[in-house]
């Protein structure tokens, strides 16, 4: 049975909460799908194991690991995808959390090629411009190069889809690193039924975009606020 530190707690109960919270938003994918959280700078993050899912995570099952993929602290095995985690926090030093999972209607969506639009107010989050789409490969990203490669593509964006793959958040704060990914699977889904109506269908025009994303996401308690809800939703960890 793993020891952990004190200190740490806050940080494991904060990534419990965002695995849980993934989980009960369509984003579980029996055990697959990563979120990791550190201080920002820091060379070692907690991770989700591999061996349980999303909804199964508490503070005590989650492991410490170091960025060239070596568990530090806990008993359970990494995630042989770690290399996305580690690779965004060596080149964006103040991102403290990232989100990769495989939900349904963002795959989906990517796979058709169309820009997202803001058809919803979630879309407003994330265009203009155009959400970055990863296509050098479908398969797991396992090495430092493709992590790197994942890296680049993000750049300084929110989100990145990974193309018949899944997704890729990342976010200063956990709590905007989670919403913003459920957020980033609903703008997908929204645009996917529009589509498949087969009419013609409306988006907020980009010059009205900036003010939209200011009034609803320019304030870092829309995060903590929509967070803390969906905290009580799953209740004490």
């Amino acid at each position: 049975m793993a020891v952990f530190s004190e200190e740490s707690l806050t940080l494991r109960r904060e990534l419990a909460y965002a695995c849980r919270i993934l989980a009960a938003n369509g984003q579980n994918d029996t055990v697959y799908g990563h979120v990791t959280y550190r201080e920002a700078g820091a060379k070692t993050f907690w991770m989700k194991p591999s061996a349980l899912g999303l909804d199964e995570i508490t503070p005590e099952t989650l492991i410490r690991v170091d960025l060239d993929g070596n568990v530090v602290e806990g008993d359970l095995p990494r995630h042989v995808e770690f290399p996305i985690h580690a690779e965004i926090f060596r080149a964006r030093p103040t991102i403290t959390s990232v989100v990769h999972t495989h939900p349904l209607y963002s795959i989906a969506f990517a796979a058709t090629g169309q820009p997202l639009h803001a058809v919803s107010h979630e879309g407003a989050q994330f265009t203009p411009p155009d959400v970055p789409r990863f296509t050098r490969t479908s398969d797991l990203i396992t090495t430092r190069e493709l992590g790197e490669a994942v890296a680049s593509t993000i750049g300084d964006s929110i989100a990145c889809y990974l193309v018949n793959h899944g997704i890729v958040v990342a976010g200063e704060t956990i709590d905007k690193a989670v919403i913003s990914a459920i957020n980033l699977e609903r703008a997908s889904q929204v645009q996917l039924l529009a589509s498949a109506s087969g009419q013609s269908f409306s988006w907020t025009l980009d010059e009205h975009i900036a003010g939209k994303r200011e009034k609803i996401f320019g304030e870092s308690r829309f995060f903590r606020n929509v967070w803390n809800y969906h905290c009580r939703r799953i209740g004490p960890l």
